[in-house]
């Protein structure tokens, strides 16, 4: 059973005087620098045709920066050669770009091959995964010197733990755990699975989780895989990588509790978990304080032939000797205040919630049972005083609606491997994030979120001695600008400085657009007999002959963009 996360904001961190970002026609130096080395991009096949395919190749990071230093970036060469690019803070200009390494992958790469997928994980240590099979674990020296990369261990996916081709790195994390260094290991691949049966295919994403621990060598092995068909917005492991923190549009498991073990999942069905419905006769509704359970009366059946019990978290409904209904509830309810009656050819179960105030994602353990039946004339859960006043100045648009389905319900599960369980959930509805972006070296990675018109960054929060109080915590906001990029369909890379200064929306081809949030010559501005507001500055920056974005990098004073032809330095201050 998930325990339900209820994000936070801090309203120290909310700016409600925020009116908006201001165009500047001031121009943003721009320093390009002609690739010496050009970079590796990976294509399609024929037979990578689904969204999660079309997610994984045209929306992955080409550029992947040092956490520990961030005006360091790093790409990866058509021959599999390691290019370091930086920016020098104190003359303003890009370094000159330099070979660290070169990977010794498979001499032919075919279409279908996943990118090179990249990890910082200490000031010392670097995962890559070459896209095809191979694992390589570096250890890179003093990055600021561009020294020669040394390869300390490597692992072959293939032959060794998985047989199978194509992976990338979704993350990665180092700890010292029982005095070793343990590397654990996202690694994802989107599998086929054709229906010999009823004919038609689905794909899913597996997600290995996998473990470096050091011994006298470093020994690799898979311990379990996660599975799901959903878009993964954020993988990333929580201290310690007793956890691994998913958001998608869809349940992931665990492989090794799926009753059909390692062999071929059964597609028949349109979802993972649809076999749960499977339980049924019955329909359910909540409310903040209780459970309605109705089944229809059996023919001929009396109230004194119904016998129903509540025992140890088990709710038993039988009838004569048949049952009803036997399983485990989601969560526990008031043994004491459980009430039942026949009412208009209706058996009505009432159970009083313990936890009230709790949403009930099912009725029914592990998510079994029918989907819950909403009353359409239920009226709201705000009491009067408490509805949304509607800005009626501000007229809805386009891009308030979110791009998905309306139907999708996009959720955080925090996946435990030791209990093979999602211990907590936080619940989003059908907005996915925005984006995710590195505030600390060494941490998770920060989530940022809408927030009304707003983008707040998440961090996780996490203490080893009290696991269960897992949750997020409100880290900074970006003002106004979940309205602002949700109005860029264009978009395709979307990042943020670690000090929160500015955000960066880049469209794959041509514009850049920047926003600060202090405009430094608009202080002491007034709404028309209102109060004073203050508004931001935004740039738009156009690329010339620049070709297609590849990746971008950002820093507290530079961006760092690379493209097909060249790379390029926003120099902010």
């Amino acid at each position: 059973m998930s325990k339900i996360v209820e994000l936070r904001p801090d309203r120290n961190l909310i700016r409600n005087n925020f009116d908006g970002y201001k165009l500047s026609l001031d121009p943003v130096p721009l320093l390009r620098q002609e690739l010496s080395y050009l970079p590796f991009r990976a294509e399609t096949n024929e037979d990578q045709y689904s969204l999660l395919h079309a997610e994984l190749f045209s929306m992955q990071n080409l550029l992947h920066v040092d956490p520990w230093s961030r005006t360091i970036c790093y790409y990866i060469s058509r021959l599999g050669e390691i290019i370091r690019t930086a920016y020098n803070e104190s003359t303003g200009r890009g370094e000159s770009m330099q070979i660290v390494c070169r990977l010794n992958t498979p001499a032919r790469r075919v279409k279908g091959d996943y990118n090179y997928s990249m990890r910082f994980i200490s000031e010392k240590y670097c995962v890559i995964c070459d896209g095809i099979e191979g694992i390589y674990l570096f250890d890179t020296k003093d990055r600021l010197k561009a020294t020669e990369w040394i390869l300390i261990a490597e692992t072959n996916l293939n032959n060794e733990a998985l047989g199978e081709r194509n992976y990338m790195l979704f993350d990665c994390r180092l700890d010292i755990v029982q005095e070793k260094k343990q590397i654990s290991m996202a690694i994802g691949r989107i599998k086929r699975i054709d229906n010999v049966t009823a004919g038609g295919s689905s794909h899913f994403m597996h997600l290995h989780w996998g473990k470096w621990i050091q011994n006298e060598n470093w020994d690799f092995s898979v311990i379990d895989t996660l599975e799901g068909k959903g878009s993964l917005y954020y993988c990333a492991f929580e201290p310690r990588a007793e956890s691994l923190i998913i958001c998608s549009n869809h349940e992931y498991s665990f492989r090794s509790k799926n009753t059909y073990g390692t062999s071929e999942i059964n597609v028949e069905k349109a979802e993972l978990h649809d076999e749960n419905y499977e339980i049924g006769g019955f329909t359910w509704s909540q409310t903040d304080e209780d459970i309605i359970i109705k089944f229809d009366v059996k023919e001929g059946k009396e109230r004194s032939d119904y016998n129903i019990k509540y025992v140890a978290n088990k709710l038993t409904v039988k009838v004569g000797e048949e049952v009803l209904l036997d399983n485990e509830l989601y969560d526990n309810v008031d043994q004491d205040l459980t009430t039942w009656t026949i009412e208009n050819n209706y058996l009505q179960i009432t159970l009083i919630k313990q936890n009230q105030s709790s949403s009930w994602l099912s009725l029914l353990k592990n998510n079994a049972g029918p989907k819950e039946t909403l009353d359409d004339n239920r009226q709201s859960d705000l009491p009067i005083d408490q509805k949304p006043i509607a800005n009626l100045e501000t007229p809805i648009e386009d891009c308030d609606f979110p791009m998905g389905t309306i139907d999708d319900e996009i959720k955080i599960g925090r996946y435990h491997m030791p209990s093979k369980s999602v211990t907590h959930a936080v619940l989003f509805g059908s907005t996915p994030p925005i984006f995710s972006t590195i505030l600390r070296p060494g941490f998770p990675n920060a989530l940022a979120i809408r927030q009304d018109v707003d983008a707040g960054l998440w961090l996780q929060q996490y203490n080893p001695s009290k696991p269960e109080d897992w949750s997020l915590r409100h880290e900074g906001n970006l003002h106004a600008f979940g309205y602002v990029q949700a109005s860029k369909q264009q978009r395709k890379f979307v990042d943020c400085s670690p000090d929160l200064n500015y955000a960066i929306i880049c469209e794959s081809h041509r514009h850049v657009f920047l926003y600060k949030s202090n405009y430094d010559g608009a202080d002491g501005l007034r709404n028309r007999n209102g109060p004073q507001v203050q508004i931001g500055k935004q740039h738009l920056i156009t690329l010339e002959d620049a070709g297609e974005v590849l990746g971008l990098a950002t820093a507290e004073h530079v961006v760092t963009i690379l493209t097909e032809r060249c790379i390029l330095h926003l120099q902010l201050s």
